[in-house]
């Protein structure tokens, strides 16, 4: 199948294409962690889908400024992620709504189901695909509340289980 493209749209993508890509969060992440636990630098370029190029950068920055230095930053607090959850992507509880559970405000999307669709791999992009109506800060705002509330977020996880 060829499609036409116009010379616009072809030096957009062409630019976009040739853009670096840059590691996420979650890579940088892993891939700390691989280090710290002893694996090779090429075996976690690649369990990471990291350039080891850019392992190397990632490292030579961690080791001058921390987590900090490679975008990580500390883990939030308590106090700030229930200061998170304050705004536009709110959490609320009603009975009657979602069995009283914790849910997007304006919605009948439960933290619990969200929280346990994460567990099962499920990314971020496709959460946002799969309910249109969620925002990033709805997501951020959900994590807070299960990070605050983990007892209530698996209990509720456990009470719709299906067998």
């Amino acid at each position: 199948m060829t499609i036409a493209l116009s010379q616009n749209d072809r030096q957009y993508l062409e630019k976009f294409v040739s853009r670096k890509m840059r590691a996420t969060s979650r890579q940088k992440a892993q891939a700390l962690l691989g280090l710290a636990a002893g694996e090779a630098p090429e075996q976690v370029a690649q369990r990471v889908g990291i350039k080891k190029d850019d392992l190397a950068t990632l490292v030579d920055q961690f080791t001058e400024e921390g987590l900090e230095g490679v975008g990580l930053g500390r883990l939030r607090t308590r106090e700030s992620s229930r200061s998170r959850s304050g705004f536009h992507g709110k959490i609320e509880k009603t009975a009657g709504v979602c069995g009283g559970a914790a849910r997007i405000a304006g919605t009948r999307i439960p933290v619990w189901q969200l929280v346990e669709a994460r567990n099962m791999g499920v990314s971020e992009a496709q959460l946002l695909i799969d309910y249109p109506r969620l925002k990033a800060v709805n997501l951020v705002a959900a994590w807070a509340y299960a990070e605050d509330h983990p007892a209530e977020i698996d209990s509720e996880i456990r009470a719709n289980q299906v067998a």
